[in-house]
């Protein structure tokens, strides 16, 4: 695969991974703390406001993760292979 390419998958890959579990967390800690706390909404709309609040939050920080991740990964890929030579 073409450095670029594999460079851009990373970081798409990584920022779909963070993301969800950003939307899972929130679809979790909003039903509990919901229940919890007695909240008169119903636990899916809980729920969808966990997804979209944490799934955003999430979602804020991932591509630049993915970034920092990706090049890291393409500075060690380069790193060992100038020390094959």
């Amino acid at each position: 695969m073409k450095p670029v390419l594999q460079f851009c998958t990373v970081v798409v890959w990584v920022t779909a991974l963070i993301t969800a579990v950003g939307a899972i967390l929130g679809a979790a800690i909003w039903t509990l703390v919901g229940a919890w706390s007695g909240s008169p909404q119903e636990p899916w709309a809980l729920a969808l406001t966990g997804i979209r609040t944490l799934g955003f939050y999430f979602f804020i920080w991932a591509p630049g993760t993915g970034i920092v991740i990706a090049t890291i990964r393409e500075y060690r890929r380069r790193h060992a292979a100038n020390h094959d030579r």
